[in-house]
């Protein structure tokens, strides 16, 4: 009988000990980003406190391009400039080609990767917590840091005297590199625009593309109220919109980049200095903001990009007109972050008073 009490009374305090254990085992761990839960097709697991989650839910949820190495069960995460290579099993990870060493090391459960989701996460500057109680992994997003807005009279009532001072014709030019920031490296093409843009508002643009030993040159035109493009394959004149002459080139519209001084300032910073270029002093205007102004200069493709930086410096010559822009223009394309294009490079102005060398093409379409 003393038995029997004894066995009763392990029973009783095994109970008490392991119900809550398997209830605890029973719960599965959330991962949830910026306030949603991701779902995976492998539950999360706990190892060493920390928690490994399929390699699919870091990068659909953490915005990361991924590439999968079966040869060497090495995964790589892209996103932005930052890469990361892990492989399984093995606690070394590659981070911007700089050895980390890991807690866990990554490993391969039900045919799905998993990764330490803090590791991962933290190295593209996220916030990471751990609610114990819930079982859950929190992730957010930093605030982004907005610098002061900064706008001068004085360089406000500038651009608005080269508004009105700009009622002559001006021919245009200068160069530009469109770098796109992928992995394994990035690329850069080499632009060239050459225009010119009358006082009525008609304008004339040539952009030659370079990519490696490939080169084509594109056209655009105004011509009475209608729009002009040139085709790609057979350099015939077409009246329709303005098209885009690459796709790595964020603007549809090359004579864009000629009336920078009419983007919208909205939200930018607008600053006035007096600056030596080529021995003669100049009034310059440093413009920094992001949207709404690059929105503007974007024009039907900023739906393409999910954030963005822009700086444009104008300088202009003693009687208001542009001597030349500066241009430097960074973007991120994709879901947060994944790819991004950076876009640098010099605009110069002269006037201009003589009739726009519109090809016979398009003014023999209107005579």
């Amino acid at each position: 009988m003393c038995r029997v009490r004894r066995l009763l009374v392990w029973l009783v305090m095994l109970s008490v000990w392991l119900v809550p254990t398997v209830a605890q085992a029973e719960t599965p761990i959330r991962l949830v980003v910026d306030g949603v839960q991701i779902q995976t097709d492998v539950a999360p697991v706990l190892e060493g406190n920390r928690v490994l989650v399929p390699i699919r839910a870091v990068t659909e949820a953490l915005g990361f391009e991924v590439t999968w190495n079966g040869s060497t069960r090495t995964a790589t995460l892209i996103r932005g400039d930052t890469i990361i290579v892990l492989t399984a099993d093995k606690a070394e990870a590659l981070v911007n080609g700089q050895v980390v060493t890991l807690d866990v090391p990554p490993t391969i459960r039900s045919d799905r990767m998993m990764v330490p989701v803090r590791f991962v996460a933290e190295g593209v500057g996220l916030e990471v917590a751990w609610d114990q109680e819930a079982r859950t992994v929190l992730i957010t997003s930093p605030e982004p840091e907005t610098p002061p807005i900064v706008v001068d009279p004085a360089a406000l009532a500038l651009l608005e005297q080269a508004r009105e001072a700009g009622t002559d014709g001006i021919r245009f030019f200068g160069d530009f590199t469109v770098t796109v920031h992928v992995w394994p490296e990035p690329f850069t093409d080499e632009l060239t625009v050459e225009g010119y843009q009358s006082a009525s508002g008609e304008s004339l643009t040539y952009s030659t593309v370079r990519q490696d030993d490939f080169e084509w040159t594109i056209g655009g035109a105004t011509y009475q109220g209608q729009h002009w493009s040139q085709d790609i394959n057979t350099l015939e004149w077409t009246e329709r919109p303005l098209q885009w002459i690459s796709p790595s080139v964020p603007f549809d519209n090359p004579t864009r980049l000629a009336n920078a001084k009419d983007i919208d300032l909205d939200g930018a910073s607008v600053t006035l200095s007096q600056q030596i270029y080529e021995g003669t002093e100049m009034q310059v205007v440093t413009i920094q903001g992001d949207f709404p102004a690059l929105r503007e200069l974007l024009g039907s493709h900023a739906s393409r990009y999910a954030e963005g930086r822009l700086e444009v410096v104008l300088w202009f010559n003693a009687d208001h007109s542009q001597h030349h822009t500066d241009f430097h223009l960074d973007l991120i394309a994709g879901h947060q972050g994944a790819t991004r294009i950076t876009l640098q490079g010099t605009l110069y102005f002269e006037p201009w008073d003589q009739p726009i060398p519109f090809p016979t093409e398009i003014t023999g379409a209107r005579e």
